[in-house]
């Protein structure tokens, strides 16, 4: 059972998921953004949250998944959260672990060239009186402070994580094209200094990252490509362990734990192969059936999209189905979680299962209902052709949850997708316009147009005045529904997955429940 917790989004913190990973330690990662979770190692073992959070939310999550040690891997500069971190525990009274970054060699720092400051203010002020490109290597988060300096936009080059977010925050900062270097650290020497002279920079603005942050790099570099360097000093931290003990502590804490992922599965191999396609609804684990779950919990392996496999996790976390089951144990053997792949196209998922020698419950997930536009169609016939057992859970499609919350029957309703397939506008059209009888039109969405962009086609031609909704995230906390005209509709941005409903026909009866 998952009871550690790791506050990562450094390389300390991916050093110690992928320890957890190899030693198969089960744990909890909890990184600020989404490229924090992609450069994670993929593992069976490790749990990403992807989440920012304050002291109440990380105390509750504490508190919620029973956690009984915490990691704080974060950034020495990152002095807030360690503090929230620190009160979450206490709160909690949770044992915490704080990771120390490794220092740097005297001779690194004390050289001609290089200037102190405490603080990314005083180091702007600080080349207001200087000449030069300045080559900044501290970050998105403090580059608004550098916009302060004259003439910026020409002198200022920063080099930041390649991640969508914080590009298109350097690019509303006025930093970009050639000015904006997107890449991972950290950076070795030479590249360091090839980027150095690239940019022409006179001043190097880095922090005291320590040896993983690339430090004693970034120094040698400037000195080689003839730059000075201004370092943002932060406060030596005093109270914590250098990597190496903190994983010393990890083991010894799973050692004296009886949960946990088990070293191996002997009960599991003898068992013969069980193929489950299942259904999970719009995604929550409250729209999933109970014998969907059931499956889920005593699976060997899932197969499915990412968002699926992810909303099947969390669901297990929700209802600690697994760990409460009375038929757990015969099934499965431990308490271990299931092995996920990323597979769910048929092609992908047979040669899944014809290279597959383990045994035991495979379950491949399909969003919605397995007979309602689903991938389920071509697998059943692939697995019929290898003479593959397979068991069919249907779930709830996201058009029967969007009618129930529309509070409207769907009875006679007509089902169309633009999911995977072209959508044939002028057939809709006629349909919509020629139909008399009130009926809805419900229309599944993927790729580049939404929901917006369809509505707004329709409008063009003469449909604007219907009554229509628009679902996405369906069954999700951040769920929305707009309701309105399809003109109205036509104003909206929706994600690429959302489903549509247009109702044909008189108006007078069915538009009150919009």
């Amino acid at each position: 059972m998952c009871r550690i917790l790791i506050f990562g989004g450094t390389t300390e913190g991916r050093q110690l998921a992928q320890f957890c990973a190899e030693h198969r330690i089960a744990a909890w990662v909890s990184v600020a953004s989404q490229y924090g979770s992609d450069v994670l190692p993929d593992s069976e073992y490790l749990h990403i949250l992807v989440n920012r959070m304050d002291w109440q939310e990380m105390a509750a999550f504490m508190g919620d998944k029973k956690i009984q040690l915490v990691i704080d891997a974060t950034h020495p500069y990152a002095k807030e959260v360690t503090e929230n971190i620190k009160k979450a525990c206490t709160q909690e009274e949770v044992p915490l672990l704080r990771c120390l970054r490794d220092g740097d060699a005297q001779e690194d720092t004390a050289q001609d060239g290089v200037f102190y400051v405490p603080s990314a203010e005083a180091a702007v002020q600080f080349l207001e009186d200087t000449e030069g490109n300045v080559f900044v290597t501290t970050g998105s988060k403090e580059l608004s402070f550098f916009t302060a300096l004259t003439d910026y936009e020409n002198r200022v080059y920063a080099r930041v994580l390649p991640s969508a977010k914080v590009i298109e925050q350097c690019r509303r900062l006025g930093i970009s094209g050639q000015h904006l270097i997107c890449m991972q650290g950290p950076f070795s020497e030479e590249l360091n200094t090839a980027m150095m002279r690239q940019t022409g920079a006179g001043w190097m603005v880095t922090k005291e990252t320590g040896k993983n942050g690339g430090y004693s790099e970034k120094l040698k570099a400037a000195r080689a490509a003839g730059a000075s360097v201004i370092v943002i000093q932060r406060d030596k931290e005093k109270d914590g362990l250098l990597i190496e003990a903190v994983k010393e502590r990890i083991l010894a804490f799973s050692s004296n734990r009886k949960e946990g992922f088990p070293e191996q599965n002997p009960v599991s191999e003898a068992k013969p192969l069980q193929v489950v396609l299942a259904g999970i609804g719009p995604g929550s684990a409250g729209q999933m059936t109970l014998d969907v779950l059931e499956k889920i919990c005593c699976s060997h392996v899932m197969l499915g999209a990412p968002r699926m496999v992810e909303s099947a996790l969390k669901a297990m976390d929700r209802l600690e189905l697994f760990f409460a089951s009375g038929n757990q144990k015969e099934n499965h053997g431990s308490s271990a979680r299931p092995r996920t792949e990323a597979a769910y196209l048929p092609d992908e998922v047979i040669r899944f299962l014809e290279g597959y020698q383990e045994g035991g419950l495979v379950t491949v997930l399909f969003s919605g209902d397995t007979g309602f536009y689903s991938g389920t169609k071509k697998l059943v016939r692939e697995l019929r052709q290898r003479k593959i057992p397979f068991q069919i859970l249907p779930g709830i499609s996201s058009a029967a949850y969007l009618a129930a919350q529309l509070e409207i029957s769907w009875e006679n309703a007509e089902f169309l997708t633009a999911h995977g397939r072209e959508l044939d506008l002028g057939k809709l059209v006629r349909q919509l316009q020629t139909e008399q009888t009130p009926r809805w039109v419900f229309i599944l969405l993927a790729g580049k147009e939404g929901a917006g962009e369809l509505c707004c086609k329709l409008t063009e031609l003469g449909c604007g005045e219907l009554q229509a909704a628009v679902g996405e995230r369906l069954s999700y906390a951040d769920e929305k529904i707009h309701r309105g005209t399809v003109k109205e509709m036509a104003e909206i941005v929706t994600e690429s997955l959302a489903i549509l409903a247009v109702q044909t026909g008189a108006q007078e009866l069915l538009s009150e429940r919009l």
